[in-house]
């Protein structure tokens, strides 16, 4: 009872017992869209390279907007950006539904929505990983706060695959865009309810942008574990977060399957990811978090390995369960050890330089991972990268032993 008690302790305070909901929902209505885009885009191309292609030029906003939007959000009044950023994201899922009811979706509107889409979670994500020490009250309790957001990801990374194979397969996919649609309307009101005390550093509400985000790169320049951490998020996420894209083109030309069977697959590494995020929030204290960060490496590559020489769905399974749950460790460690020795005032700006290393490197890796499967074909590419993944395990594991973190 203790332990459970523990795993969700950040629930004690108010803003994150509204926080939490209203993320899970809204998350899960992100990945039915993605999962249907995704299907969507395959089935009218039936190419890895335009996969890829696409998800660049969606990515594109997160490396030009991304740092500047780290330094508003360490001026101005975090409260409002958030419920802001929910109207928006609202909008976007509105805009794509009505498209595609009135059967005007094509490849170029799945782009410029897209950029639209990725234009507000350059902001979302900074904004949102900045905000976990406003949201609980003991600092002590930010580890597990982070735990916990991994939790509603995870989550979702869980149910909306499946949610989204059963609905592509038995009504289409365009179903997907308007259910996001609804997912947001709970996570809006939610928000609209939080009371942030927010405490602005009045030096970095006086200087110019420029100087702010110059100060912001000086603080991680001269801090050799934030520049290790950002470091092993980049190479991590650059050929690891290429997963989701690869996935539809997997399902199809391995096992010849539909979206139920990509459902399937993305569903269990969810399942894989919800078991390391909630064994992650019961731990009371950071120690051990590099070692569950290489370890995350280590599993994950196995599982590439096993995904690209697998012709058995089960074993597939398998290996996105493993997937699931070296992905949350390497991510969620990586996060806490990084929020743990930000400064209060620097929070925003870091905060968007680890979002362009967490999601901004996918868009150039997307496009890499699209390009290397249409030339190899697609179980190749998971053992290729598989074998670099596990490199990056070892070469990190033997930098971070030595670095103590507290």
């Amino acid at each position: 009872m203790n332990r459970l008690l523990s795993t969700f302790k950040s629930l004690k305070y108010k803003n994150f017992r509204l926080f939490f909901p209203g993320l899970i929902v809204s998350q899960i209505g992100i990945w039915i869209q993605n999962i249907a885009i995704g299907w969507l885009v395959y089935d009218m191309t039936r190419s890895p390279f335009m996969m890829g292609f696409i998800m660049f030029c969606n990515a594109i906003p997160l490396f030009l907007l991304t740092p500047f939007v780290g330094v508003f959000i360490d001026k101005f009044n975090k409260h409002k950006l958030l419920m802001t950023i929910q109207l928006l994201f609202a909008f976007q899922a509105l805009l794509i539904s009505t498209l595609t009811f009135f059967g005007l979706l094509k490849i170029w509107n799945i782009i410029a929505l897209g950029v639209l889409l990725n234009l507000i979670a350059a902001i979302d994500v900074p904004l949102r990983q900045s905000m976990f020490v406003n949201l609980v009250d003991d600092k002590k309790d930010l580890g597990n706060a982070i735990s916990l957001n991994s939790t509603c990801f995870n989550l979702a990374r869980l149910l909306g695959p499946a949610i989204a194979g059963i609905l592509i397969a038995s009504v289409g996919a365009g179903v997907c865009f308007f259910i996001n649609f609804i997912c947001f309307i709970p996570s809006i009101f939610l928000v609209s309810k939080m009371k942030i005390v927010q405490n602005n550093n009045f030096a970095v509400k006086n200087t110019t942008i420029f100087e702010s985000l110059k100060e912001g790169f000086s603080y991680i320049k001269h801090n050799r574990k934030i520049i290790l951490l950002l470091i092993f998020l980049a190479i991590f996420s650059f050929i690891g977060l290429t997963y989701p894209m690869l996935m539809p083109i997997y399902t199809k030309e391995v096992f010849q399957a539909n979206a139920d069977v990509l459902g399937l697959l993305m569903a269990m590494a969810g399942v894989g990811a919800l078991t390391a995020s909630l064994l992650i929030a019961s731990k009371t204290t950071i120690r051990g978090f590099k070692y569950i960060l290489c370890f995350g490496a280590f599993i994950f590559s196995i599982s590439m390995l096993i995904l690209g020489f697998s012709k058995e769905i089960y074993l597939s399974v398998l290996a996105m369960f493993i997937l699931g749950m070296g992905m949350t460790s390497c991510i969620t460690a990586d996060n806490t050890l990084l929020q743990m020795i930000i400064e209060d005032d620097k929070r925003g700006r870091v905060m968007s330089i680890h979002s362009i290393c967490f999601l901004g490197t996918t868009s150039i890796s997307n496009l890499f991972a699209g390009t290397v499967a249409q030339h190899i074909g697609i179980s190749n590419t998971f053992i290729l990268f598989g074998f670099f993944l596990l490199l990056v395990s070892f070469v990190f594991f033997n930098i971070f032993k030595n670095l103590l973190f507290k």
